[in-house]
């Protein structure tokens, strides 16, 4: 009981430390921010985590969690198509977008702090995974052509979504949200839907 009783006080931690990460950033979730938050002490805090930044590591991995639940959950209603648009194109959903800049954030500090480091790849794995079942699946249901293993090219269309998101950022440059969900959405279509054609246009050259 008395294990149980530890365990829950610290759920009730973390999730306090993902609520402040979710709404105010990552800069946000300190110890003594969080134990107000929790109803805790920050003697509390300290029990369960060894230092400010594993709270903060942990609390964007629990952000992270559950925005891919949701995803989940969200793709069950979707064609494989309408998943990719949701995972690399225009993430509409209220956790998405939500989360977007805590992403940011923590993509900044993966060269400062370890622990971070590794709970932001942790989240790009799992980005990966929904991608590459959203590809199966619409090969699944003759959406998508077959050809190279869906990991591949998940790993492509996620590194270009990540890097229009930051060009699109800069106003400089003049690409406009509108023109980067267009080059993705071209991206899709010539991984997933022309790619036999491209191979005999290429061919016949």
């Amino acid at each position: 009981m008395v294990y149980l009783c530890k365990e829950a006080r610290r759920n009730t931690i973390l999730e306090a430390a993902a609520r402040i990460a979710r709404r105010e950033g990552l800069a946000a979730t300190t110890v003594r921010r969080v134990a107000q938050e929790a109803g805790a002490a920050t003697g509390q805090v300290h029990h369960h985590f060894s230092s400010a930044a594993q709270l903060r590591a942990q609390a964007y991995t629990q952000v992270m969690k559950i925005l891919k639940t949701q995803l989940e959950e969200k793709s069950l209603t979707l064609t494989a198509r309408e998943r990719l648009n949701l995972l690399l194109v225009d993430p509409q959903d209220e956790g998405s977008l939500m989360a977007i800049p805590l992403w940011h954030q923590a993509m900044l500090l993966t060269e400062q702090d370890p622990l971070i480091k590794d709970a932001f790849a942790l989240s790009v794995a799992d980005w990966h995974e929904l991608v590459s079942d959203a590809i199966r699946f619409g090969r699944q249901k003759g959406e998508f052509v077959h050809g190279e293993p869906a990991e591949y090219i998940s790993w492509r269309l996620i590194g270009l979504s990540s890097s229009m998101d930051a060009m699109s950022r800069l106003e400089t440059l003049g690409l406009s949200a509108t023109c980067a969900q267009y080059n993705l959405g071209r991206a899709i279509e010539n991984e997933l839907y022309t790619r036999k054609s491209c191979s005999k246009e290429a061919s016949d050259v």
